[in-house]
């Protein structure tokens, strides 16, 4: 789930509402408690909770899902815990304080860029600040390791906001950083709505990829 989609995402996912993702974990967990006793028959050592943003749910889904995850796989034998933390605007400290107690090891807090005309832009509906704080928030929950995700060659921004952009993650020491170069896929609605901004912003691409080395 998504809180909305991005206009670059391409992955099959839905804008969040209570009664599906209601009826999605329900469902994800008697997934779980069918092929759950087949992990004793491996050894698992990472767990990956993906998105969409799985901290789009609430926190007593969030918390059922977790400990149904750790009641099969224990914490403390797994080389690594990872849960997608990727919107900014889904953070609560109660959320990170769950995600805490139950042994995730990582997380990652994506922003894409901190250009917020080109957060609106590409649909991500949240704010520079919005990921600070969040980011803020992490820390002081003690979460082993943050990642953030940043995007070159979106549109409507160029080299200086890209730079500008990693320069300022920098400035927070996040355990990772992910680059990724934009990549219109045919079920994104970008695939649709190529423009002169998006041309714009591809043609530094390159120039941005160098300078996040």
């Amino acid at each position: 789930f998504c809180v909305k989609k991005c206009q670059y995402g391409d992955f099959l996912s839905f804008a969040a509402d209570e009664a599906t993702q209601a009826a999605y974990v329900e469902a994800l967990l008697r997934e779980i408690a069918y092929y759950g006793p087949h992990c004793s028959d491996y050894l698992v050592s990472t767990v990956y909770i993906g998105g969409g943003t799985p901290t789009t749910l609430n926190t007593k889904q969030l918390e059922l899902l977790l400990a149904a995850v750790t009641s099969r796989a224990d914490p403390s034998a797994l080389e690594e815990f990872t849960m997608e933390a990727g919107r900014p605007d889904t953070i609560t400290e109660e959320k990170l304080k769950i995600i805490k107690d139950y042994g995730v090891t990582r997380i990652s807090i994506n922003t894409q860029t901190l250009n917020n005309d080109v957060l609106e832009l590409i649909g991500r509906k949240h704010t520079a600040e919005d990921f600070f704080r969040a980011f803020d928030m992490a820390r002081k929950a003690e979460i082993k390791h943050i990642n953030t995700d940043l995007i070159a060659g979106l549109p409507g921004e160029g080299f200086g906001s890209f730079s500008e952009t990693i320069d300022e993650i920098i400035r927070l020491r996040p355990d990772n950083l992910t680059f990724h170069t934009l990549c219109i896929k045919n079920a994104a609605d970008f695939a649709h709505n190529k423009n002169t901004l998006y041309m714009n912003a591809f043609s530094e691409t390159s120039k941005c990829v160098d300078y996040s080395q």
